[in-house]
């Protein structure tokens, strides 16, 4: 194999490897250097806009920046290969050489790439799946999630009640749950049977008209109000004696704290079982559904993009 011939597939192979490393082999390193941020640009970008747009739009704003990115590094490895066809016969520089390349790999990645990713899920948005039932019918298992992670910084997102929330389990911290805000500081929630009584008025609208999903028998749909909207619950046939002092259970929310409870409240592990949540580990609001996928069903087509905060 010739130098003329080897020099374009190295350049295919390096860009491959990493963004506007092709152009670094055929001696082009601003080239290489504005493809490589192009790249890893594209994603946090989509992101930061997807932040502000209505949320309906957010998972294809995000989807956008992804294929976005997808094209640029694409574009990238032709890129090198079509400049190093045409530069084959140039003589490499003192700088072109094994090590400088491998340098340019380790800090693209470190100083980059890495941060740039980084920046996203931490500050701004990350996907979670649900793998149980506890939140069902608003989100179900098998349901990849986006959540709003600007809770706590300047200018972000605050909490409500009724506010679908992604939190870290108190009971271990390795664990996130997805539950559903319901009382804030300082509330006194009370549950009596189906109720659910904030500071001595009942968010309870009553029996809901929506169909229970299949898989749920034996439960019944009830609807709530939050300060955002209605969203509905499910509850077991049995517990409709809302007023028995005997069924009441009441909870006053500290300082600093919020109270969550699953939609499903049959088969969900919340604040009924281990107490109220620090805001301080509430790591994200859920905004939207981006896939939504089970064993028995396949893709739920129509569930893709479903807002739910």
């Amino acid at each position: 194999m010739n130098g003329s011939s080897r020099k374009p597939r190295l350049a295919l192979l390096a860009g491959l490897l990493m963004p506007g490393l092709g152009q670094l082999c055929v001696g082009d390193l601003p080239r290489g250097l504005g493809f490589l941020l192009a790249v890893a640009l594209a994603v946090p970008g989509a992101v930061q806009l997807a932040m502000r747009v209505p949320v309906q739009l957010m998972c294809f704003v995000v989807l956008a920046g992804v294929l976005s990115a997808i094209a640029l590094y694409v574009w990238s490895v032709y890129d090198a290969f079509r400049l190093a066809q045409r530069s084959s016969n140039e003589p490499l520089r003192s700088w072109q050489r094994p090590g400088v390349y491998a340098l340019y790999v380790v800090a693209s990645y470190v100083f980059v790439l890495a941060p740039s990713t980084a920046s996203v899920r931490h500050d701004y948005l990350a996907s979670f799946v649900v793998p149980s039932a506890s939140m069902s019918p608003g989100i179900l298992p098998g349901e990849r999630i986006f959540a709003d992670k600007t809770i706590g910084q300047p200018g972000g997102t605050k909490l409500w009640r009724g506010a679908p929330v992604v939190f870290i389990y108190p009971n271990d911290r390795t664990s996130t749950f997805v539950k559903r805000v319901v009382g804030l500081p300082g509330d006194h929630v009370e549950i009596a049977g189906t109720e659910l009584r904030i500071n001595g008025h009942s968010i309870t609208s009553g029996p809901s008209a929506e169909a229970v999903p299949s898989g749920f028998a034996g439960l019944r749909a009830f609807r709530e109000r939050g300060d955002r909207g209605e969203y509905t619950v499910l509850w077991p046939q049995g517990d409709t004696n809302a007023n028995s002092a005997e069924a009441a259970t009441s909870f006053v929310v500290p300082n600093g704290q919020v109270l969550v409870l699953g939609d499903n409240r049959a088969a969900s592990i919340d604040s009924r079982r281990f107490g109220t949540v620090p805001i301080a580990d509430v790591k994200g609001v859920v905004r939207q559904i981006w896939f939504s996928r089970s064993a028995h069903d396949g893709v739920r087509w129509g569930r893709l993009g479903r807002v739910l905060g």
